[in-house]
């Protein structure tokens, strides 16, 4: 019983000091990392976790297809995928678990992102021609 009562009689003093010199400690709001990429702001969390998500579907899809796979296809679509995750990640700056839901989707999405593409470029594609000639 003496010896407890003389821990704590030589711990007390050390617990008093740590407390007094902890006065001026002020309390901070967190704030999220901001990393700029061509002048543009987004949360560095988001971002790492939607390409890390993108590069985890990109990567199952091309190990589901092993026997139609091939890394000169597969390549391109996957760094359009990374591209257009860290485009929506930075115009839109999702909480990181938004980023990985769009990430996660984008990278599933991959030949259909370009599909896509291509028929939006195809509609409006007579716009780029030259005009015809006029009927006499």
């Amino acid at each position: 019983m003496w010896r407890l009562i003389a821990t704590a009689g030589a711990a007390l003093p050390v617990a008093a000091a740590a407390i007094a010199k902890d006065k001026a400690a002020i309390v901070t709001e967190r704030t999220p990392q901001i990393w700029h990429f061509l002048g543009y702001p987004f949360e560095a969390g988001s971002m790492i976790a939607g390409i890390c998500a993108c590069l985890a579907v990109r990567f199952y899809v091309s190990q589901e297809d092993r026997k139609d796979h091939r890394w000169n296809v597969d390549l391109p679509v996957s760094m359009l995928t990374l591209l257009f995750t860290a485009g929506i990640i930075i115009r839109l700056r999702p909480e990181p678990f938004w980023a990985l839901a769009y990430g996660t989707g984008l990278g599933s999405a991959g030949v259909l992102i370009i599909s896509a593409c291509l028929a939006w470029v195809k509609r409006g594609s007579d716009l780029f021609q030259p005009p015809g000639k006029p009927d006499a």
